[in-house]
């Protein structure tokens, strides 16, 4: 972990729903809150004083609101942020997406209150997932300088020239899936915001989010996207030109080529939606002829699968790291030796562009 305790910083107007969070927390001694304040500006000055393990930010605050202080924090003093939203506002939901896009790793319903019979369990989530969050290195949410085209895999962490170039890949190349985690949604952004309309193939994707925010998600992609994205029902043909997310605690995959499959099957990386499902299922149905991203993201999920995928002579892209919130998904694809290009959104687009000849 990071040390014999781990330093949270509280952002919450609520005082009812502030005085909850602490007892729940101090049910277990790992934790030591070490501030608790009641907007965002208050959260951006303690940070830049007294640096915490991980925040627990709420949304809409007096005076600078969650969204605004994410980017403030992400851009100076990076801490991993845990955004702590009602379900039940609607109006919650484009917002908290605009939050995970500045930077935040993930979004949580605020924990039920005692008495509540699901109490014990949204306790139990919201003290495992700070503590999670609390050990992922994340990066500072700005723009760098982008590097020339990588052709690359990790050996040994020395880079070298990747085997596989671009031009021996056989096409056609009929779908493209992409898988993203933490820092996800600011890359899916980037690269559903620049594909060309009209695109010629289905683009499906997985990205990990709570299963009830599934809709909401949708929304937010639609927002922005220049093609349309869909919730699809199992058996469902896939059609050029539009994307494709799974409904919330659903797997995505294919029974065969062009026809979806949506399905229950258990976890896969403890994860359901899982990238590493996708992937697998990617391979079966398309093989060669397919394009999988890894995007940013923490843990390994997808990770063995875009090197499988990579192996069959599919063209396979991972994030870089300058511009990944979290390189853990797409740096362990790298250093297993299974990106064919290492790119940051915006030039994984323009790969894709010349690709298909757009």
């Amino acid at each position: 972990m990071i040390g014999k305790t781990i330093k949270v910083l509280l952002v919450e107007d609520s005082v009812t729903v502030l005085r909850l969070q602490k007892q729940i927390l101090s049910e277990d001694p790992l934790f030591e809150v070490i501030g608790a304040v009641a907007n965002g500006k208050l959260a951006v000055e303690f940070v830049a004083k007294y640096k915490p393990d991980v925040i627990s930010m709420d949304i809409q605050m007096p005076e600078m609101d969650g969204l605004e202080a994410t980017r403030h924090i992400m851009y100076h003093n990076p801490v991993p942020i845990v955004i702590v939203s009602s379900l039940y506002d609607p109006s919650d939901i484009l917002i908290s997406f605009n939050i995970l896009k500045a930077g935040a790793l993930t979004i949580l319903p605020k924990p039920y209150g005692f008495g509540h019979p699901q109490y014990s369990h949204s306790a139990r989530e919201y003290r495992n997932t700070l503590k999670m969050m609390a050990g992922i290195k994340v990066s500072p949410q700005q723009k760098k300088p982008e590097s020339s085209i990588e052709f690359l895999t990790l050996e040994n962490k020395k880079k070298t020239v990747a085997t596989q170039k671009l031009s021996e890949n056989i096409g056609p190349f009929n779908i493209i899936a992409i898988g993203a985690s933490a820092g996800g949604p600011m890359a899916l952004q980037t690269i559903l915001s620049a594909i060309p309309p009209k695109f010629p193939v289905p683009i499906i994707i997985v990205q990990h989010i709570d299963q009830n925010f599934a809709e909401g998600f949708c929304d937010w992609l639609n927002s922005f996207s220049t093609i349309r994205v869909n919730i699809p029902k199992d058996g469902d043909i896939l059609l050029p030109g539009y994307a494709y997310i799974p409904p919330g605690d659903s797997h995505l995959g294919f029974h065969k080529k062009g026809i979806v499959k949506v399905t229950k099957d258990p976890p896969e990386n403890n994860l359901r939606p899982s990238v590493s499902y996708l992937f697998n299922s990617l391979a079966n149905a398309y093989g060669k002829h397919a394009i999988a991203v890894l995007l940013s993201g923490m843990g390994k999920d997808g990770a063995n699968e875009l090197k499988m995928l990579f192996d069959l002579g599919a063209i396979t892209f991972a994030q870089n790291e300058d511009s990944s919130l979290v390189h853990g998904m797409p740096g362990e694809a790298i250093r297993l030796g299974g990106a064919s290009l290492v790119l940051s959104p915006e030039n994984i687009v323009n790969e894709l562009v010349k690709i298909y000849n757009l």
